[in-house]
């Protein structure tokens, strides 16, 4: 009888060139879902990153090698030191925020905008959407939620951003999500070519090892990027807080492998490509 432990397979970090920052200082949970509020932040709330952790983390990186930060969060917008968590930023390379929108308005757009213009590096948004139907995306992301986002991403456009719609999408609507917000583009006016859009794909995990892509044709997240919280490092952006995920306690010490164990990872082998890193240079 052959007793020997089925391993997950390994990957091995190439070098860093993405860091996403968790920068979401309140999250808490209320009848199932969750509420975002406001709190004194002279209390410095030890749960969340704040600028002097960020600092002295990006010390331990190596900034020659960096081509994106990315300031992650439902709310990432809403941490009181956000702004200067973003110029510090600027200052290595160019910086992603994903956002709900709720956060933007003409005015944030506006000085955002003169921020970039400050430095030589660009601020790229990424907008949580669930679907291109209003009611139905406010059912799974709650009421206003829509209404929102198209706000936010109207008032990047005025000031000559170009967002990015991230949109959790099941693989076999594919086509039909894709139709459906190129038309809503059409709608409210935003541009709706292929880097506008960032489909995370859902419902469609292989069967059997036989449909996974082989290991030459592997480009993962964790293969270049690493995820930076209050809680150590992490392997994925998808792996926060889960300790199959975490790598390590901070950047000068982590894991440059990690093992394939959960589902999210196994859909990765799947599609064999990065799902949260812009996947441009």
């Amino acid at each position: 009888m052959n007793n020997s432990i089925i391993q997950a397979q390994c990957v091995q970090m190439k070098e860093l060139n993405h860091l996403f920052i968790d920068v979401e200082y309140v999250k808490e949970k209320s009848t199932g879902l969750n509420v975002y509020r406001s709190r004194s932040f002279n209390q410095k709330n030890k749960k969340y990153l704040q600028l002097d952790e960020i600092k002295d983390a990006l010390q331990k990186v190596d900034k020659t090698k960096l081509k994106y930060i990315y300031l992650t969060g439902k709310n990432s917008m809403s941490h009181p030191e956000f702004n200067h968590i973003l110029r510090l930023c600027l200052t290595y390379c160019s910086v992603t925020i994903f956002s709900d929108g709720s956060c933007i308005n003409d005015k944030k757009a506006r000085f955002l905008k003169r921020v970039e213009e400050e430095g030589l590096n660009e601020i790229i948004f990424k907008i949580f959407l669930n679907h291109y139907d209003e009611k139905q995306n406010d059912e799974i992301s709650g009421r206003g939620s829509f209404r929102k986002a198209i706000h936010a991403i109207s008032a990047l456009n005025k000031y000559g951003f170009n967002p990015i719609l991230v949109i959790n999408t099941p693989q076999q609507h594919l086509a039909e999500f894709k139709a459906g917000f190129t038309e809503l583009g059409k709608k409210f006016k935003f541009e709706t070519d292929d880097i506008n859009f960032s489909f995370l794909l859902y419902n469609q995990t292989p069967e059997n090892e036989n449909s996974l892509l082989p290991q030459e044709q592997w480009n993962f997240d964790c293969m270049n990027s690493r995820m930076l919280s209050k809680s150590g490092v992490y392997n994925c952006f998808s792996l926060l807080n889960d300790y199959r995920g975490r790598s390590g306690a901070n950047l000068c010490d982590f894991s440059k492998k990690c093992y394939m164990e959960t589902e999210k990872c196994r859909a990765c082998k799947y599609f064999g490509q990065q799902m949260y890193a812009n996947n441009w240079v």
